[in-house]
């Protein structure tokens, strides 16, 4: 089974070891969004978070498991957000939503098991984004 982990869920891991049993579960491919990737790099404000994300980031880039977006998933994440603007205009202006529009994308893309705990967010895209498969897991 493929798997892409949201950026709260490596955030929660790195600050208190909450989800270290489906971050190290067996039987998963493991995949990491490239925005996923760029939301943990932002945070990462000391040498000692960056040489953190080296090892995070080391075995998904080795592993050519980065996960991109393709030219047609921007003009879906456009399109969402058209969709979506009457009824949702505040939200859709944050890029944090924005973001996790595009995470979703991500693991559509290749068929992965998305894991978050940010269900606002992720159960008004999955209502677009038909055939997305979210797990919401307990820490």
């Amino acid at each position: 089974m493929k798997v892409i982990f949201d950026t709260n869920i490596y955030i929660s891991f790195i600050r208190n070891r909450s989800f270290d049993s489906i971050l190290q579960q067996r039987g998963t491919v493991k995949y990491l969004s490239a925005i996923v990737l760029m939301e943990l790099w932002a945070g990462a404000r000391t040498k000692k978070a960056e040489r953190l994300m080296i090892r995070l980031q080391k075995p998904y880039k080795d592993a050519g498991r980065i996960v991109h977006l393709s030219v047609n998933d921007y003009i879906t994440t456009g399109s969402i957000l058209s969709r979506l603007s009457s009824d949702y205009s505040d939200l859709i202006k944050k890029s944090d939503f924005i973001n996790d529009i595009q995470i979703a994308l991500t693991a559509l893309s290749i068929g992965a098991t998305l894991y978050t705990e940010n269900r606002k967010h992720f159960e008004i895209i999955r209502h677009v984004l038909r055939g997305l498969k979210i797990e919401y897991p307990a820490p």
